[in-house]
């Protein structure tokens, strides 16, 4: 076995006892909180989680969406990752596209937990999984043959679904995100989901990362480049478990506290139940 690939291994076993050790302490760790109001530097009222838990000092949207995380890195997440190790030691190009998603799903909830959550006693342990993720792409990457990515993949990719599907995120999220920041330009109000916050770091982390890559890859499959197949195999995976967590949360707000927006929440699901599917149609189609 090459080192690089000792190396994909180890970091994807530091990561599984990581995040097993930080959801399950999170789990255990929240008592539910006890939400009350709070009073922001900008004259307004929002209502922070409360209790005694990790997330006490974040708003209920936020300690709500890191929870389902939490079951969602459990009962979804781990199990992948054992599948995609499997894969990957029998060096088969699943497994390498698996944990390259693995991966980004890490780097991705866990920088947006490091830079926009309220400290808690998690930090430190968050730090290292937006490490290993950064670090378990890059070496994915560096090790895939691009240029025979797409002989690998069955004759029936669904590429031209694939790429409609990856714009369509992207323009969503672009529309949502954007619509924001604009109308608190236009208001001089603050954003509607700053509350006690400083700054938008899932806005825009979406709007200058998450939304180029989507149109990017998406464009980039439509003219069946090399790079486009990659990185809609990634993103699938990557979106389809963000967005069933994203589900689970907008789920437990509308029923255990009475908020949300059916709307929001009806296409948070239908964005996850179209990554899910696309998503199994790759997985099926890549070539061993």
């Amino acid at each position: 076995m090459k080192n690089q690939e000792k190396t994909v291994l180890v970091l994807s076993i530091v990561a599984i006892i990581l995040l097993l050790s930080i959801s399950l302490a999170a789990i255990i760790l929240d008592d539910g909180g006890d939400p009350y109001t709070y009073a922001t530097p900008r004259g307004e009222a929002v209502d922070l989680y409360g209790g005694h838990g990790p997330y006490k000092y974040d708003n209920i949207y936020k300690a709500i969406t890191f929870r389902s995380f939490d079951w969602v890195n459990l009962v979804v997440v781990l199990p992948l990752f054992l599948l995609g190790q499997s894969l990957y030691r029998r060096r088969q190009l699943r497994g390498q596209l698996l944990l390259a998603a693995l991966f980004t799903y890490l780097a991705y909830i866990y920088l947006i937990g490091v830079v926009g959550n309220a400290f808690n006693g998690l930090f430190l342990g968050w730090i290292v999984l937006f490490s290993i993720g950064l670090l378990g792409l890059y070496q994915i990457l560096s090790e895939i043959n691009f240029a025979a990515l797409p002989q690998k993949l069955a004759d029936y990719f669904p590429r031209k679904p694939v790429a409609i599907y990856l714009v369509s995120v992207a323009v969503i999220l672009l529309a949502q995100y954007l619509a924001e920041v604009i109308t608190a330009y236009t208001t001089g109000d603050p954003p509607t989901s700053l509350d006690h916050y400083t700054t938008l770091e899932l806005a825009a982390l979406e709007l200058g990362v998450m939304i180029p890559l989507h149109m990017f890859s998406g464009l980039s499959l439509w003219k069946q480049r090399a790079s486009g197949y990659l990185l809609s195999a990634i993103l699938a995976f990557a979106t389809s478990m963000v967005f069933v967590a994203l589900s689970v949360s907008l789920l437990l707000m509308y029923f255990s506290y009475g908020r949300g927006d059916t709307f929001d929440m009806a296409i948070t699901m239908i964005i996850a139940l179209v990554a899910s599917g696309f998503s199994i149609l790759v997985f099926r189609q890549v070539k061993h």
